[in-house]
């Protein structure tokens, strides 16, 4: 989506990581939809009906993270009464594999700590699940020719740290 800001690009090995922030996004922010989209794919109609639930259900929640303004990754989730399931995360391309979707999670994480996370993957996604802790089982070809998985991870331990990386 054309913008009016510049373009960041992701940092240089040395270079110091530029000021990022989460917050609760605001799904009639196209920009923010565009990277929605990014994790739904598919047709419109879909984006449409994402951004629906978001704004109409009181447990769902989507958060973005900001960097210079612009949002680079979401992650939308629903609080139940057995935990969170992730419904969407997603990243921008220029800023994949920089930890953005590790810090979405930490973040999710820090504010239900009690609660264990499941998300529900492909296999191209199933990496990333893996990489932050998340234990896989596969639910098999859900659809024609498409494995797909259910990803858990267990509430937090008293002890526990956010995974740090590179990659997410």
């Amino acid at each position: 989506m054309p913008s009016s800001k510049p373009n960041w690009q992701p940092p240089t090995s040395g270079d110091p990581a530029p000021p990022a922030r989460i917050i609760r996004a605001d799904v009639d922010d196209p920009a923010v939809a565009e990277v929605l989209f990014a994790a739904i794919g598919g047709d419109r109609s879909r984006l449409t009906a994402a951004c629906e639930f978001y704004r109409n259900d009181c447990d769902a929640v989507l958060l973005t993270l900001i960097m210079h303004c612009e949002p680079i990754g979401v992650a939308g989730y629903e609080q139940g009464h057995t935990g969170i399931t992730l419904r969407h995360i997603a990243t921008i391309e220029p800023h994949r594999h920089t930890g953005v979707g590790r810090r979405l999670l930490a973040e999710i994480r820090s504010r239900h700590p009690d609660s264990d996370l499941v998300a529900e993957t492909d296999a191209e996604s199933l990496g990333f699940y893996l990489a932050t802790g998340f234990a896989a089982t596969s639910l098999g070809e859900k659809y024609s020719g498409v494995e797909r998985f259910t990803a858990h991870l267990p509430r937090l331990s008293s002890h526990y740290s956010p995974p740090r990386g590179s990659d997410g």
